[in-house]
């Protein structure tokens, strides 16, 4: 971040930056030298987090093309990360409005200059935590107008968030949408520790960001009046394509205990 008094530079590389890190695990571009550094040392540590990292992004990837499929046309997504490699606009038909967000600035300033020129798509600074924080903003407005029948995203965020933030933001979002809006979530189901979930934990603990490990019971129980749609929550292997299921190996992948579901308001 740049210092007090000067504009944030988004070709800050001096000191790495989450989005940054994230983008370079899912395979792309959009990283420095010091991106790359910070994450193989990650790697290091957690062999399997860029397979996690794909796994959590291709789950995004399917539930936006299913609910593209079932013709919505307007996307609000949480916790956005870089908007690059399988992202939003990129499964989803020309003329799609598309709002992301993200809490880290550096991520918001390198993401809006990546999507500059895209008239369709904004990337805008607000918490998943406090969802007001966008749901306030004109380009809500300009973007959907009247109409809150929309398809949201609250993917690989939850395990950052303690419960009770999880529950707000459910009920602030769920009060917002029209009915038949639909939401995708994913979390961490840890009624069982598996070794790569407690490497994970260890992780975030020695870098000062806590993670929240809670149960699928937990996880069900902070969705509010959000009903789970058929098949429920389900490992995120379980909802690629058989593809990408031949990619990758599917019991690695279902070791994070990393799981998802979409979501309806009635």
């Amino acid at each position: 971040m740049a210092s007090e008094g000067k504009s944030l530079s988004i070709a800050d590389a001096s000191q790495p930056n989450a989005g940054r890190i994230y983008d370079y695990l899912l395979g792309g571009n959009h990283n420095f030298e010091i991106d790359r550094g910070a994450a193989e040392q990650l790697i290091r540590a957690l062999p399997s987090m860029p397979l996690w990292v794909r796994i959590i992004r291709w789950f995004l990837a399917e539930a936006v093309s299913r609910l593209a499929l079932e013709g919505f046309t307007k996307f609000l997504d949480f916790a956005s990360g870089l908007p690059t490699i399988d992202h939003i606009h990129q499964n989803v038909p020309k003329g799609t409005k598309v709002i992301y967000s993200d809490l880290d600035p550096v991520t918001v300033a390198y993401a809006q200059d990546i999507l500059k020129g895209l008239s369709d798509v904004v990337f805008v600074d607000g918490d998943a935590g406090h969802p007001e924080t966008v749901l306030k903003l004109d380009v809500v407005q300009s973007f959907f107008g009247s109409d809150h029948k929309v398809a949201i995203g609250f993917n690989g965020i939850a395990w950052f968030l303690p419960d009770e933030r999880i529950r707000y933001a459910m009920q602030v979002l769920y009060d917002w949408a029209d009915k038949g809006s639909k939401l995708y979530f994913s979390d961490t189901d840890l009624d069982i520790v598996s070794p790569v979930t407690a490497k994970v934990s260890e992780f975030y603990k020695q870098v000062n960001q806590p993670i929240f490990p809670r149960s699928r019971k937990t996880i069900e129980s902070l969705l509010g009046k959000w009903k789970i749609c058929p098949p429920g929550f389900l490992p995120l292997a379980d909802w690629l394509p058989i593809d990408r299921k031949a990619l990758e190996d599917v019991a690695a992948m279902n070791q994070a205990n990393t799981i998802g579901a979409i979501l309806v308001k009635e």
